[in-house]
């Protein structure tokens, strides 16, 4: 059996795991990694390169800081606050949690993002109607939609990243993407989220989640003494400033987390056991398992079929909306079992060189696949930020199928429309 068919036994045996949910995430994905080692489809530091990721690094660092920071006063302080608003406003705390978190995914990564709120959402009282296992996947598919969407901060720079996959195939400068076109697709697909998810949370579950398992602790008031309180307040505020500031500062806005966890230990702000438990937990495990089969899918060359049967399938038609609805339905698919940087690096270089070929405009279907490749949130193998909200919020893919993957289809012919809209490949 060739690597390439192994890789996506593994893949498929690992999605259905997540589907039965009777193992942790993090058992299933590691599983799958060692699987990976043994059957010689990876080596041991290819394979397990999760476990020394950039990203990986900066969540499992977050995850000590909230933890910390449910140690605080702030922390029973703010859940009283959300108790009080639980129930007779609840309209008002889903809007002020989703302005919270517009803020947070337009100056930092998603999963940063996802790991930050879900300390302020373990404040949540699980008596009222909003509790964090309703509120964490309307979350996620906002995050899909708007992270880096304005061309801000983390997303000042998308379109000319867009720009470099096709570099080299388009030279027509005309038929590159220019600041803010991706915005402008963006636009009407993120508003419709936001009314989606504003209404849509009171069809999630309501159970009680133990947030503690993704590395945020039960709220203790008064357990640090003023100074060490403070020690944990201004090591958040010097890892937000960091992020917000990261194009100046380069790699030092992955590590400077985990600098901030070290002043945390060395102040006694916390103890061993409970670095160690913040850490590596079953979510870090399952992240970095994650990244593992990624590379696997990547390496074996499965990434590259994939992405030729996508020409196959919009070589029938001349019709421009037709050509970037297969393309964001495709990409969508495949964003689910890829990594989202993993879709873009494959498809754009292929459907740049077809459209060339075939003296189309590339900026629509480029657009599309750039933006699609975002819509991960019915699966949680579609990234990190999403795999990290299904497990804290403890869903079943299956189950809410019936809210995700509607609403993915309508996204994509939105999107779809949009792109089609605003640069039609045939003119």
């Amino acid at each position: 059996m060739n690597p390439t068919t192994i890789t996506m036994i593994i893949t498929v045996i690992m999605a259905i795991l997540f589907l039965v949910g009777k193992f942790p995430f993090g058992l299933v994905t590691m599983t799958c990694c060692v699987a990976l080692v043994v059957t010689g489809v990876l080596d041991i530091p290819t394979a397990f390169s999760g476990l020394c990721n950039q990203t990986i690094v900066m969540v499992a660092s977050m995850f000590a800081l909230s933890a910390a920071l449910q140690k605080t006063s702030l922390a029973a302080k703010l859940k009283g606050m959300l108790g009080a608003m639980s129930g007779k406003k609840d309209m008002a705390l889903i809007a002020m949690l989703m302005a919270i978190y517009f803020l947070m995914v337009m100056i930092m990564p998603g999963i940063v993002a996802m790991a930050m709120i879900l300390a302020f959402l373990d404040a949540l009282p699980d008596t009222g109607e909003v509790t964090p296992s309703r509120v964490i996947m309307p979350l996620l598919i906002f995050n899909v939609c708007w992270e880096g969407a304005f061309p801000v901060g983390m997303g000042a720079t998308q379109d000319f990243t867009t720009n470099a996959y096709m570099e080299g195939i388009v030279t027509n400068t005309a038929h590159l993407l220019q600041y803010g076109d991706l915005f402008k697709v963006r636009l009407i697909p993120g508003i419709l989220v936001i009314a989606y998810v504003m209404f849509i949370w009171k069809k999630f579950p309501k159970k009680q989640l133990d947030l503690g398992k993704v590395g945020t602790k039960e709220i203790k008031e008064g357990q640090l003494p003023k100074w060490k309180e403070w020690v944990v307040y201004l090591a958040f505020i010097a890892v937000i400033l960091v992020l917000v500031f990261n194009s100046y500062l380069g790699s030092l806005m992955w590590i400077f987390p985990a600098i901030m966890v070290c002043v945390l230990g060395f102040t006694k702000v916390m103890n061993a056991q409970e670095l160690i438990s913040s850490v590596a937990s079953d979510t870090v495990w399952m992240l970095a398992g994650i990244l593992g089969v990624t590379a696997a899918l990547t390496n074996t060359g499965a990434a590259d079929i994939i992405g030729d049967a996508l020409l196959s399938l919009i070589s029938w038609t001349d019709n421009g909306f037709i050509v970037i609805l297969i393309c964001c339905a495709f990409t969508s698919i495949m964003t689910t079992f890829l990594s989202n940087s993993g879709t873009r690096s494959v498809l754009i270089p292929l459907v740049a060189a077809m459209a060339v070929a075939g003296d189309m405009d590339p900026r629509g279907i480029v657009a599309s696949i750039t933006i699609c490749a975002n819509y991960a949130f019915c699966f949680p193998t579609g990234s990190t930020t999403c795999a990290l909200a299904f497990a804290a919020g403890e869903y079943n893919p299956f189950k809410i199928a019936k809210y995700t993957v509607p609403f993915l289809i309508f996204l994509i012919i939105i999107t779809a429309l949009c792109a089609n809209f605003f640069f039609p490949p045939f003119g």
